[in-house]
């Protein structure tokens, strides 16, 4: 079971470092730094670099980004980033992961984290997960402590009315006397192999782009392969409206995907019944991500090569290689593959409404 929450954090992890365009759509809302407060009546979006909020929501809140500052009270908490700072909230259960993670000054009725340096300066009236490399405890656990950490530290003020779960290999440290019982289990140890080596400047350009050559290689193959099979849904892209409005409207759909999509499959988890169908979108999910690029060279191939170009192998292998050469570009490549990855995404979703419509 605990596997399946660890996993389940990581999964949103997937939103954490993509960059994001101001947006804001009722409860839905990304820029870069991003404020929220006053009372939200329902679910919240949130996304950004730097996410503060203060909201009360009746619902779910979703937060993810780099830096992420959540206050307040709110019923469900769903929270990704690098440092995430939960203080002075009034949470039912909330579900975080990340790099740096504290939870200061707040209740939290189930608390399940994964991260580097976890702490919890706050009470958890029932229980806590922990999945990271240091968990530091200086409030009270009404409940049991499941922590799959390497180290544990109990704080002056740390209490734990049920049992802390944890390896036989962990380090534990401070006052044990005010934790109910103590249970270890033991966990099977990997042999680690250390190999150090040096690259010059050159190894490293080098091996930069033989690495891209490799990836543009294998998605040509791919692409030719998808080609061949099923032409039709080429020509579709072919046909498709090549006007701003339409690539605008296009991108905004697929950022919608991006963002929405593992939220949902992490909220059908939740029942036992829905645990296959989250399963199967989260990895229609992961392969329409890598594969966004196809439709989007395809599409931009025929805007700007179409008319040039009549050979459909050859004007795919043109703009695929454009775009690994451009994605290959510090900075401009971040740009390229958002926008790529976006468009590729939402243009997924025209093509299967479209088939859904002729039908």
């Amino acid at each position: 079971m605990k596997k399946k929450l660890y996993l389940l954090l990581v999964v949103v992890l997937s939103l954490v470092m993509l960059p994001v365009q101001a947006k804001d759509y009722s409860n839905f809302k990304a820029e870069d730094n991003l404020a929220i407060s006053g009372q939200v009546g329902a679910t919240l979006f949130a996304a950004g670099n730097s996410v503060k909020t203060t909201s009360e929501v009746d619902g779910a809140s979703f937060v993810a980004g780099n830096m992420l500052s959540i206050s307040s009270k709110q019923d469900y908490l769903f929270a990704a980033g690098n440092n995430i700072m939960i203080s002075k909230a009034n949470v039912k259960d909330a579900f975080v992961a990340g790099n740096f993670i504290t939870v200061d000054e707040s209740t939290v009725r189930d608390l399940y984290v994964a991260g580097n340096t976890v702490t919890i300066n706050s009470d958890v009236t029932r229980d806590l997960f922990v999945g990271g490399e240091t968990l530091e405890i200086n409030g009270k656990v009404f409940g049991d402590v499941s922590a799959a950490c390497e180290n544990i530290k109990l704080g002056p003020n740390a209490a734990i009315t049920g049992k802390l779960i944890y390896p036989e290999t962990s380090k534990l440290e401070g006052n044990q006397d005010q934790i109910g019982e103590v249970e270890t289990y033991k966990v099977k140890q990997k042999q680690d192999v250390n190999v150090n080596f040096t690259i010059s400047p050159v190894g490293l350009i080098i091996a930069k782009v033989l690495g891209t050559l490799y990836k543009f290689v294998a998605m040509l193959l791919i692409s030719i392969i998808l080609l061949a099979l099923n032409k039709r849904v080429f020509e579709r892209i072919e046909e498709a409206d090549k006007s701003f409005g339409k690539v605008a409207l296009t991108s905004l759909i697929g950022f919608g995907v991006l963002v929405l999509l593992p939220f949902a499959a992490i909220i059908t988890m939740i029942t036992v019944i829905g645990i296959p169908l989250a399963f199967v979108s989260l990895v229609a999910y992961g392969l329409a991500i890598y594969l966004s690029i196809i439709p989007t060279a395809y599409y931009f191939g025929n805007m700007m090569f179409g008319k040039s170009i009549k050979n459909k192998y050859l004007l795919l292998t043109l703009t695929l290689l454009i775009f690994y050469v451009l994605k290959a570009i510090p900075i401009i490549g971040g740009v390229v593959g958002f926008i790529s990855l976006i468009f590729g995404l939402g243009m997924y979703i025209s093509l299967l409404k479209e088939k859904s419509t002729k039908k």
